[in-house]
This record gives C-alpha cells, sequence and structure tokens, in this order.
C-alpha cells in the first residue's frame, strides 16, 4: 500500500470526515485519564487533534504527507500538544511508549502485525483502541473497502489481541447519508502485572 491515492484523496477533500471526532471514538475514551497518546495512521488529524483538547499529548503519524500537511494547518499543534509525523503504520518506530495507541480505520491485510507491534509500544497502564470498517458491511451495511481481505471480524480481532485483556470487542453501528454501517470496536491492555 503507498499513499498516492490517499494524497490524492486529501488534496481533492482536506477534511473528508469533518472536524468532529468519531462519536464511538469519544464515547470509548471520554473519560480516560490523559497522557500520552499515538494516533497512528491518523489521516486528516480529527482524532489527533481532539485528544489533545482532552488534555493528551499526542504524537500524529500517517503515510500520507498530504494529510499531515493539511492537519498542520488546520489544526497547527494544537497549544504544542499534537507532533505531526508522516510515516507509513507498517514501518515506523516510535522510540517511545504510550498510555494509548488508536488506531482508527487503517483497513489493512497487515493489521494483525500493525496491532502486534503497537501492543509493544504500550506503558504498563496503556490501552490499545481500534475502530475500523467491519467485514459485515459487505452483507449487511455500507461504507468502507469493498475487500474482505482488509475488513476485519470480531473474531478476527480476538486473535489478533489474544494474550491481551480485552475490555471491548464489538460492533456498532454508524448511521451514515447511505444507511448503516458497521465498524468493530476493540479496546485493550496488557494484564495487570
Amino acid at each position: 500500500m503507498d499513499s498516492h491515492a490517499w494524497d490524492s484523496r486529501y488534496t481533492e477533500q482536506p477534511s473528508p470526515f469533518g472536524d468532529a471526532p468519531n462519536a464511538t471514538i469519544a464515547q470509548a475514551l471520554g473519560a480516560s485519564t490523559s497522557g500520552d497518546a499515538l494516533d497512528l495512521a491518523c489521516g486528516d488529524g480529527r482524532h489527533a487533534a481532539w485528544l489533545a483538547g482532552q488534555g493528551w499529548q499526542v504524537d500524529a503519524v500517517d503515510f500520507s504527507p498530504v494529510a499531515i500537511t493539511a492537519a498542520q494547518r488546520r489544526w497547527g499543534d494544537v497549544g504544542g500538544a499534537v507532533r505531526w509525523i508522516v510515516g507509513d503504520a507498517l514501518a515506523w518506530e516510535p522510540g517511545r511508549r504510550y498510555d494509548l495507541v488508536l488506531i482508527a480505520y487503517f483497513q489493512s491485510q497487515q493489521l494483525r502485525t500493525v496491532l502486534d507491534q503497537a501492543r509493544t509500544w504500550l506503558t504498563p497502564r496503556g490501552r490499545l483502541v481500534y475502530l475500523g470498517h467491519a467485514r459485515e458491511n459487505l452483507v449487511y451495511g455500507v461504507g468502507g473497502p469493498r475487500s474482505a481481505a482488509v475488513l476485519p471480524t470480531v473474531a478476527s480481532l480476538a486473535g489478533a489481541l489474544d494474550s491481551l485483556e480485552v475490555l471491548d470487542l464489538r460492533h456498532v453501528e454508524r448511521v451514515t447519508p447511505d444507511g448503516t454501517a458497521y465498524d468493530v470496536l476493540a479496546v485493550a491492555r496488557e494484564f495487570p502485572a
């Protein structure tokens, strides 16, 4: 996967997903204690900016330089709370640990690899949060990629999060102008020592 298609999309529409965070992410993280966060595959930066507004210090990483430039112009550094970074989720290394690793709508055949890597970036109290288009959209819902190979299921995420304490793992309905879309949410952490 390369960034060219996303570069074009962000050039044509710099904020394709609006200003507000995804409602499921806001609900899942709304009561969280702030700390250091990573928004991996951050796209237009709406989640990174929202997290910063909640008191988090955020590294926001995306492989599209156009998306990162647009996010910098749109959000700035949010009072010094966001560091915008061009990096591929499949290869980027942070060199540090986070209290939160957020991965929203990263759809890839390598999702399990990215989740395996992301868990090594968590602090002992850190949480891994994934939200993405569910495979069930191919039959029951709308939106997202049309390839089953890049769409997770609850079962595939359960397998990918094996040996973590899974705090939440479920389908989430999302109403869109085109109909109901189905997402899958996973929240996990290392088992307490």
